[in-house]
């Protein structure tokens, strides 16, 4: 009897070795695994949020005239701009191909047939929406959009050149200036 004791004490060890083996390496594993889904979340959340992609979109309405600017990166250009009603989510506006090159780098007047290639409808509606959804559309890369209460837009005080923005009154230069471009350089 005491050969056999030695030999279950023997496949006693070798079974905790194997077991210890086995939860050790299913918690590397489950380590390995939550580090790689981390790492795959880090990357969408950053390639979503892409930081050369601007967020911000001013308006300003001048009497009829309603004007957009959207902030980009000096190399990008604008390649259509569309106009929503919020409410009913129908197109309202659509001008494609900016023909100005204040147009292409974001200064966006609506309505203006001619200040595009192409646009439809051709007119302003008689009564602006309570909220219009505007989308700038830079390429490929990216666009940005932005949906304004036209009550606040027109009881906002602008300065000539500002823009009304949901952080507040912003010029031009200023909606360019909080575009992280990385190291891009001017056409």
């Amino acid at each position: 009897m005491p050969a056999l004791e030695a030999t279950e004490l023997r496949q006693h060890v070798a079974r905790r070795r194997e077991h210890t083996v086995v939860v050790t390496a299913l918690a590397v594993s489950s380590v390995v695994v939550a580090l790689m889904a981390l790492g795959f979340w880090a990357f969408f959340v950053r390639t979503l949020s892409d930081p050369g992609s601007p967020g911000l979109v001013g308006m300003r309405i001048d009497g009829d005239t309603v004007t957009v600017k959207s902030a980009q990166c000096p190399q990008d250009r604008v390649r259509r701009v569309e106009v929503r009603d919020s409410g009913a989510e129908r197109l309202v506006w659509r001008g494609d191909q900016p023909l100005t090159e204040e147009g292409r780098r974001g200064l966006l007047p609506l309505w203006d047939g001619k200040a595009y290639r192409a646009s439809s409808p051709a007119g302003q509606p008689s009564e602006l929406p309570a909220t219009l959804d505007v989308t700038v559309d830079h390429g490929p890369e990216y666009g940005v959009s932005e949906v304004f209460d036209i009550a606040e837009v027109r009881g906002a005080v602008l300065p000539p050149g500002s823009y009304w923005t949901r952080e507040g009154v912003r010029t031009a230069e200023q909606l360019d200036g909080i575009v992280d471009c990385g190291n891009s350089s001017s056409p």
